[in-house]
């Protein structure tokens, strides 16, 4: 048996043989360097225990996650960037690559980096009073390629517009593109998240995790390929720029 790891910027609970882990690092449970790699010890540890048969992915309160933490990219140096995209990284391809049920139950706002956080996970359920979507380019930054194979992989042909358009969506909106496969009352997503855990755990483990490995090939060789390479290098560099900082700054600013 694995120790239980301990959490400071999430929670983690049992219910039967799933495992549940909601962010709550803040008010809109924003991703942080220490959120992503809490997230990335809650994949790996639940792949080490054989008491878990799936994992749910949701947040406290009233939102899933508005995305990564502007407030600590602004605050730190630029080399906290790096350790920040790197920590996305890794946190969104352990759950994309884990061989065990993953399900989102997103809650609330599921904006940005929150989006693509719930597209990594094999269901995604989503409150009828959510709102979901990838508002990258309205914000002014750039997307790492690992996320946009992921929104590639969740919604297909519907990605391009997505990502392109900015918009958020509701949960009519997001069911229709494939960033969610159904809408429910909130006060019911947590039981219909176990639900849909447990059944799926139900499968063949193994046989489920080939399944998973043969669907997720072409997407996770290409988070690899030589284009990447190329293009997330200028990604982090987009990130670093004083004009990608200046237009995160004027994020913060109070609406008059």
């Amino acid at each position: 048996m694995t120790d239980t790891p301990q959490f400071k910027r999430t929670h983690m609970s049992r219910n039967g043989s799933t495992a549940v882990l909601a962010l709550a690092s803040d008010k809109v449970n924003s991703l942080d360097r220490e959120v992503l790699l809490e997230i990335s010890t809650f994949v790996e540890y639940c792949e080490q225990e054989d008491g878990i048969g799936a994992l749910v992915l949701t947040g406290e309160g009233s939102v899933f996650s508005a995305g990564l933490n502007v407030t600590e990219v602004l605050s730190n140096d630029k080399a906290y960037t790096d350790d920040l995209l790197d920590a996305l990284n890794d946190a969104l391809v352990r759950l994309f690559r884990c061989p065990k049920p993953t399900v989102a139950a997103i809650n609330g706002a599921a904006i940005a980096g929150g989006c693509i956080l719930a597209s990594a996970c094999d269901k995604r359920i989503i409150a009828e009073e959510a709102r979901i979507g990838v508002t990258e380019l309205r914000v002014g930054v750039s997307f790492p390629v690992v996320a946009i194979e992921l929104l590639k992989h969740a919604c297909g042909s519907n990605a391009e517009q997505l990502i392109l358009n900015a918009e958020l969506l509701d949960a009519d909106g997001a069911c229709r593109s494939g960033l969610a496969h159904e809408s429910l009352p909130r006060f019911e997503l947590p039981a219909a998240a176990i639900s849909a855990a447990e059944q799926l755990a139900s499968l063949d483990a193994r046989a489920y995790a080939l399944a998973k490995a043969s669907i997720r090939r072409h997407a996770l060789s290409s988070m690899e390929d030589d284009g990447s390479h190329v293009l997330d290098p200028q990604v982090r560099e987009h990130w670093k720029d004083d004009h990608t900082r200046a237009n995160l700054e004027k994020l913060l600013k109070p609406k008059s």
